[in-house]
């Protein structure tokens, strides 16, 4: 009796379905990172897609394109597309008085105050390469190209906005923002690079 009981306990269940494993990947990229390449992907072709539509269907020249013009067109991009970052201190602002969003002296960790917080951060951080990238660009681009520096500040706009509201929801939206605020801009310093470097206009 014991011994079939034993032979019972020894003998195979059913064949448990295959599953993948979670770290297996597929060149190189595991299952759950390809959603965010499938985000990264979207950023190119959104913001590739964006910037020649408006090139083909916008056509707008300034009168004249004097160094003075120059300054004064990135000056006037920047204040709109940082009109976020702006509206975010202001909301934070307002969030420090109410104690429920702090921990001690921190705050409370994926509050409402701390991602708004980060958001500044990143917003900035983020600010500076796109103002000091846009003022290169517009030291070099000839005048019929003076549109693209308002293009550009659109797709930050949006690029920070969607980054803003993906922070609160979705960690897919705000890669996706982020990649239409970033991406972007590290286009505007490869092309600054080839021409400043090699005299070279690779758009």
């Amino acid at each position: 009796m014991q011994r079939s009981v034993v032979e019972q306990r020894q003998t195979p269940g059913r064949r448990k379905s295959q599953r993948r494993h979670p770290r297996s990947t597929f060149l190189g990229f595991t299952p759950r990172q390809w959603p965010f390449i499938g985000v990264l992907v979207g950023n190119w072709l959104f913001a590739a897609t964006f910037y020649v539509l408006a090139k083909i269907y916008w056509q707008w020249m300034p009168e004249s394109w004097t160094v003075g013009e120059r300054i004064e067109l990135v000056i006037k991009v920047a204040v709109f597309a940082l009109m976020p970052a702006l509206l975010a201190i202001c909301i934070v602002a307002a969030q420090r008085l109410d104690p429920s969003m702090w921990v001690g002296r921190a705050p409370k960790p994926n509050s409402a105050l701390d991602i708004n917080t980060h958001f500044i951060l990143n917003t900035f951080e983020q600010s500076i390469l796109f103002v000091i990238g846009l003022a290169g660009l517009a030291l070099y681009c000839p005048i019929e190209e003076a549109r693209t520096l308002i293009i550009l500040a659109v797709l930050f706009l949006a690029g920070r906005v969607l980054f803003w509201v993906g922070y609160h929801y979705h960690p897919y939206v705000r890669a996706f923002g982020f990649g239409i605020t970033f991406y972007p801009t590290v286009m505007v310093y490869v092309w600054l690079f080839f021409r400043m470097v090699f005299d070279v206009k690779i758009f």
